[in-house]
């Protein structure tokens, strides 16, 4: 698991790796999942609504959303 800092060095998410290559993505305070990359399927789901929203990795941008 790694931290997601911003440009103070404050964590703002955590990205969770798993064997299968699957990066889950969590916001802090409250901690909660935001969506997930899976690399066979190659998209990016939002956990809220369960729709993909691009295809690759943009879980980054699923953290730019919850701050």
């Amino acid at each position: 698991m790694e931290y997601i800092k911003d440009n103070r060095g404050v964590a703002i998410g955590m990205l969770q790796h798993d064997y299968q290559g699957v990066q889950r993505i969590y916001a802090l305070n409250p901690t909660r999942l935001l969506g997930w990359y899976d690399p066979a399927s190659d998209k990016t789901i939002c956990a809220s609504s369960g729709s993909w929203i691009g295809h690759g990795n943009q879980v980054m941008l699923l953290l730019g959303d919850a701050l």
